[in-house]
């Protein structure tokens, strides 16, 4: 089955997400259901426990959409962990150089190609894992060390998509991300380095995921974030339709 984000990269459209972090399985679902591209699940700062996750996929990917996993580390452990699971793709964080890429991006790849486990004998009676395609690797690029060796980076290494991580790369950079992501205020030191990833990006064939015309896939927001704004969108059209102002 292609799911729907590889189906708006070959019709040569941009792909819509969603990043969830709301725990339980029916939120997730409900924005696989109404049409989103692909949904990534975010196990670095989620409250999630492994067999939540594994339903979720499985739910995700039964309405056509993608499903990655935003791991919370790089280590062995947690990477291969994650790919054991009905996935199509990895976002890897935390990456702050060209070594730190290679050996994150090693976890990915069977022997001969890299170093993950085939262990996942669960895995492969229940939903054939064994058969499954090779997983999309992506990059969250979140640290100057990163972006200094970018080029490398994309170049050398078989880096499918990358996302920038702008809270936190402003932070490595020095900058309050607050003032950058809430306040608008981009230190032109930052535009440049998104413009190097960017470039960088297109240069190698990584396919770039940004909210700007071009690119190839977009994050329309955060589950929690979207949640709240539609509930208090209810109440006060609510509130406003069957309570009077007193001023009136």
């Amino acid at each position: 089955m292609t799911r729907r984000y590889q189906q708006a990269l070959d019709e040569g459209r941009m792909a819509f997400g969603v990043f969830c972090a709301l725990d339980g399985y029916a939120v997730s679902h409900l924005f696989a259901s109404v049409g989103y591209d692909f949904v990534i699940i975010d196990l670095q700062h989620a409250a999630y426990t492994w067999p939540e996750i594994e339903n979720m996929c499985f739910r995700i990917r039964s309405e056509g959409a993608a499903v990655f996993l935003r791991t919370a580390s790089t280590e062995p452990a947690e990477v291969n962990l994650a790919l054991d699971l009905p996935i199509d793709g990895v976002v890897l964080p935390n990456i702050s150089s060209l070594a730190e890429a290679r050996a994150a991006v090693a976890q990915t790849k069977f022997p001969p190609d890299g170093e993950r486990s085939l262990g996942n004998e669960r895995h492969d009676t229940i939903w054939q894992a064994y058969d499954a395609p090779e997983p999309l690797v992506g990059m969250l690029v979140e640290h100057k060390g990163a972006v200094a060796e970018i080029e490398q980076i994309f170049s050398e290494l078989p880096i499918d998509f990358a996302w920038i991580g702008t809270h936190d790369l402003s932070a490595s950079m020095g900058f309050d991300p607050h003032d950058v992501v809430a306040g608008g205020k981009v230190p032109p030191e930052l535009t440049v380095a998104i413009d190097r990833i960017r470039a960088a990006a297109r240069a190698s064939g990584v396919r770039f995921w940004a909210a700007e015309p071009g690119a190839d896939a977009t994050i329309t927001g955060v589950d929690a974030r979207i949640v709240r704004q539609a509930a208090l969108d209810a109440l006060h059209r609510t509130r406003d339709r069957l309570q009077p102002r007193a001023d009136l």
